[in-house]
């Protein structure tokens, strides 16, 4: 079966082909649950967030305008929602359990290395969920998910030199507060 672009399969959506959404879920969820993670700090929540992108998406699909990237649109669903998230419970500095990091972390050869990891990963998100949400948001697309400042304001709808700016300040901040915890000697807590 040759591959079937995203624009053909939201065309079939938009005809009301319930196979083609499925497709689609299928394509995204694993990407669309891993942004909400890096956000949220909690796997089962991330899930939740990923699947309410995807029900929104149902239901605005006839909307979509083929000539968009629909990653793009996906993202900026998800990341809106995971603000929203992180505003309702009102948490800036949410504790990161190491089981949730060890759920979506790469498997490594050495149990020793993989708990490094685990450790290294799980200072990186509580340092992060320590962050105003307009830098952790940034940092997290630009520096985590590898997408470059032009697409990072695609995804959040925003000024280019906005997402410069913000990268900059995020960068120096995440600095600061993780300098500091190392100096403290104690762990990194919220």
């Amino acid at each position: 079966m040759a591959y079937e672009g995203d624009t053909e399969i939201i065309r079939r959506c938009q005809q009301g082909d319930q196979d083609a959404y499925q497709e689609l879920v299928k394509r995204y969820q694993q990407k669309a649950i891993w942004v909400a993670y890096q956000m949220v700090g909690n796997y089962e929540e991330a899930r939740d967030i990923s699947q309410e992108a995807f029900l929104r998406v149902y239901k605005s699909i006839h909307k979509f305008n083929l000539l968009s990237n629909f990653y793009t649109w996906l993202y900026r669903i998800v990341v809106n929602l995971c603000i929203d998230h992180l505003r309702k419970q009102g948490q800036r500095s949410r504790p990161v359990s190491l089981d949730d990091v060890g759920d979506i972390s790469a498997q490594t050869p050495s149990l020793d290395r993989n708990l490094e990891k685990d450790e290294l990963l799980a200072k990186i998100y509580q340092v992060l969920n320590q962050m105003p949400e307009k830098y952790r948001t940034i940092l997290v697309l630009r520096d985590i998910e590898d997408y470059d400042c032009k697409e990072v304001a695609d995804i959040l709808a925003c000024n280019h030199n906005t997402v410069r700016w913000r990268l900059f300040r995020g960068r120096q901040l995440f600095k600061s507060i993780w300098e500091k915890q190392e100096k403290s000697g104690s762990p990194l807590s919220s």
